[in-house]
């Protein structure tokens, strides 16, 4: 073998050698996919890490920097929809309906199944008035997954959208067919109790909102609507009760409509002289109630407390002179001294801050010029109370004793 041959061969060799080593260095397809397997998995671990620092601060209240923080999660993992569906909790959180409603729609995208985004969706539609809209959000996010218990609350969100839509029927259709799979679910049998209300079954309500106060505890707004459905059924002793019941648990902190009820109850069962202890309670604790001081007056009037009436005119006259109460009460008071002349100009006042729908302060002073001696023009000031209110009995009773001896007739 000459010198040449022997260098060509070498020569041959080395390249052969590096041409191995060259095709060592070239990753193959699989080592490239596990190598992108395993850059999604460190951009995957970073990602949930920032995004729950978002979840923390968005349960703090910090909202802009929830958001930073999940825009980075999404941009690090953009097929995962949590980012985006954090995103549209903090924008609905702050009022950002439109980019809320965009990013939900991101989400649906990548997974048309997830409850939530239907459900935040329906919220979206419901704050802009869309309520139909809003109604097919709760819907399908209800029927993704009905057989869950968590997901009872989509279903409430429907019936909910129902009772402000005013389909109370439907709602309750919708709704009790599920009752057996959510018993023991105190928002369900409350809900149940609403509607029941609204379509004046009394008697049902109260069965659910009991059921919604054994499990529930003592929460104020269902031993509310519970004493209310009691009252409205004239289960009076069963109204007390609960009334009793919830002060009882609340004590000091007891609300003023808890007395504002109960003087309601001792009202509507003959036993003015309880109510009027419990509008005293009331007017202790919220003073400008102008409400409460018209129902107080009407209590003490039907007593012929004339001292309380007259306090009670001095408070309305100065929290609202706009309404006729006041007025009328003072003309009650003077009425009750023998003072006509001062009582009709009382009554006057009222009937001018009156509405048309507002017959007495009008019947009042109908009723002084009769005893004045002047019966046309009381009978002609009934006719126009009639006019505009013909179902009034008061005013039809006192123009028919007018009538007679008159030049007028009762209009049809």
């Amino acid at each position: 073998m000459t010198n040449m041959t022997r260098t060509a061969l070498i020569i041959a060799f080395s390249l052969g050698f590096l041409g191995l080593a060259a095709c060592s260095n070239t990753p193959s397809k699989a080592s490239m996919h596990n190598r992108i397997e395993s850059r999604k998995r460190v951009e995957g671990h970073k990602s949930q890490l920032e995004l729950e620092r978002a979840y923390r601060a968005y349960s703090t209240g910090q909202f802009e920097k929830a958001l930073k923080l999940s825009e980075q999660a999404r941009q690090r993992t953009p097929y995962n929809p949590a980012p985006y569906m954090l995103m549209a909790r903090t924008c609905l959180e702050m009022g950002r309906l439109e980019p809320c409603d965009r990013l939900l729609g991101e989400a649906l995208k990548i997974d048309e199944n997830i409850p939530d985004a239907h459900y935040i969706r329906g919220v979206v539609y419901q704050r802009w008035s869309r309520d139909e809209q809003a109604l097919d959000a709760y819907m399908t996010a209800w029927n993704l997954d009905p057989s869950n218990v968590q997901s009872v609350h989509y279903l409430l969100a429907a019936g909910e959208m129902l009772v402000d839509m005013g389909k109370y029927r439907q709602a309750r259709e919708l709704l009790m067919p599920k009752l057996p799979y959510f018993e023991n679910n105190a928002a369900m049998h409350h809900l149940l109790g609403t509607v029941a209300v609204l379509l004046q079954d009394y008697n049902g309500a109260i069965q659910h909102l009991n059921q919604a106060s054994l499990i529930g505890g003592t929460d104020e707004i269902v031993m509310a609507d519970l004493a209310r459905a009691q009252l409205c059924a004239d289960r009076y002793r069963d109204c007390l009760r609960s009334l009793a019941k919830l002060e009882g648990a609340m004590g000091e902190d007891s609300p003023s409509w808890l007395y504002r009820l109960r003087a309601r109850c001792y009202q509507d069962m003959g036993a003015p002289l309880d109510a009027r202890a419990s509008y005293a309670q009331l007017l202790r604790i919220d003073p400008d109630d102008v409400e409460s001081w018209i129902e107080y007056g009407a209590t003490v009037h039907e007593i012929g407390d004339m001292k309380r009436l007259n306090t009670c005119a001095d408070r309305l006259i100065s929290l609202d002179p706009s309404r006729c109460e006041g007025y009328l009460y003072k003309g009650f008071v003077e009425f009750d001294r023998g003072r006509l002349e001062m009582a009709a100009t009382w009554f006057q006042r009222a009937t001018d801050s009156a509405g048309s729908g507002h017959a007495v302060p009008a019947l009042a002073l109908a009723h002084i010029e009769m005893l004045q001696g002047d019966k046309n023009s009381a009978f002609k000031r009934c006719q126009r109370v009639l006019m505009s209110n013909p179902d009034d009995l008061h005013a039809r009773e006192l123009a028919s004793v007018l009538a007679i001896g008159s030049d007028g007739s009762m209009p049809d």
